[in-house]
């Protein structure tokens, strides 16, 4: 017993001893966690088999100390596992159970008490132990809600410039070209001095509301600010044929204060995965987004057309494609 309790610390001194970035890879993280709490059950079948087997051998008189010895390790380790539940209370069970049963069984008096004093301490231990796990979910569930408000716009639930900024780099290290489009809505200014501000934050959640329609398969939507929006993704995942089903799909939709709405589209491409990829990226998309407004609204402009000096085209007049085109 003391030789295979020997290897299996030496064991975990290697395991633990390994670097792992489990922030960057959670499926690992979560295997690990199953892995250390199987782990410490073997650990516990070895301590309670001692205990138990030193307890049945020993003097009448030397006894009790295997039991105390066994609890103190039985609740040291419970502790330390108590974000894994599972693990934490099996552990209690292997270690605790066989022995108190023997000394409750014993017919000795002292014996008895002991074995009940181990048992309410074992149940004491697996209260604290759901009441810590309690407060570990609802500090995460919090942490999680902080997360999302400090990344989310609070009047569209859109991303906001700070996620599509974290989105970007993720698409960076896939190593793939990426596609952006900048969106603004025309003449918001108007709406807000016509209607009133509040009737502008509904056009604004009307508007964000058909942009979000054409996120997800990794593309994301977000609120950059004030009236202008975002979708970013892949070249695979966001063709430009979206800006022009974009610019129809605003301007047919009912919008809350009862007029017609437009907006105008910048495209660009680029890589993401050097430093100033967004950034070149973003200023692209803005140049294109700043002629497009610039030459009559309503319509996109793709940065290509720009910098190769093609005529503008009326986007705004030209069929809208099928979402396979």
């Amino acid at each position: 017993m003391p030789i295979a309790m020997g290897a299996y610390c030496l064991l975990g001194f290697v395991m633990l001893s390994r670097r792992i970035d489990f922030s960057a890879r959670p499926k690992v993280a979560a295997h690990y966690v199953v892995d250390s709490a199987i782990s410490s059950c073997f650990g516990a079948v070895i301590c309670s088999s001692w205990c138990v087997l030193s307890w049945l051998y020993a003097p009448a008189d030397d006894r009790l100390q295997f039991p105390i010895i066994l609890v103190m390790g039985a609740l040291a380790t419970a502790y330390c596992l108590a974000n894994v539940r599972i693990g934490a209370i099996a552990n209690l069970v292997i270690d605790l159970l066989p022995i108190s049963l023997l000394l409750v069984t014993s017919g000795r008096t002292l014996d008895f008490a002991a074995g009940c004093s181990l048992l309410f301490a074992g149940l004491f231990q697996w209260r604290m132990i759901n009441a810590h796990q309690r407060h570990v979910l609802d500090l995460l569930q919090l942490k999680k809600q902080n997360r999302t408000l400090a990344l989310t716009d609070p009047l569209t639930g859109l991303l906001n410039r700070r996620a599509l900024q974290d989105f970007a780099d993720a698409l960076g290290d896939d190593r793939e070209p990426a596609r952006l489009l900048l969106i603004d809505i025309d003449r918001f200014k108007a709406i807000n001095d016509a209607h009133g501000h509040d009737m502008g934050d509904e056009v604004l959640v009307r508007v964000a509301q058909i942009i979000d329609g054409f996120s997800g398969n990794n593309v994301s939507a977000a609120r950059l600010g004030g009236e202008e929006f975002a979708l970013l993704g892949s070249n695979a995942d966001l063709p430009p044929a979206t800006a022009l089903q974009l610019l129809a799909a605003v301007r047919e939709a009912d919008m809350p204060h009862g007029q017609q709405v437009t907006i105008s589209v910048g495209i660009a491409e680029g890589m993401l995965n050097h430093e100033d990829g967004w950034q070149r990226l973003y200023t692209d998309a803005d140049r294109a987004l700043y002629e497009a407004k610039n030459t009559g609204r309503n319509r996109f402009c793709h940065i290509k057309e720009i910098d190769e000096g093609q005529p503008r085209r009326r986007a705004a007049d030209l069929p809208v494609p099928s979402a396979a085109a």
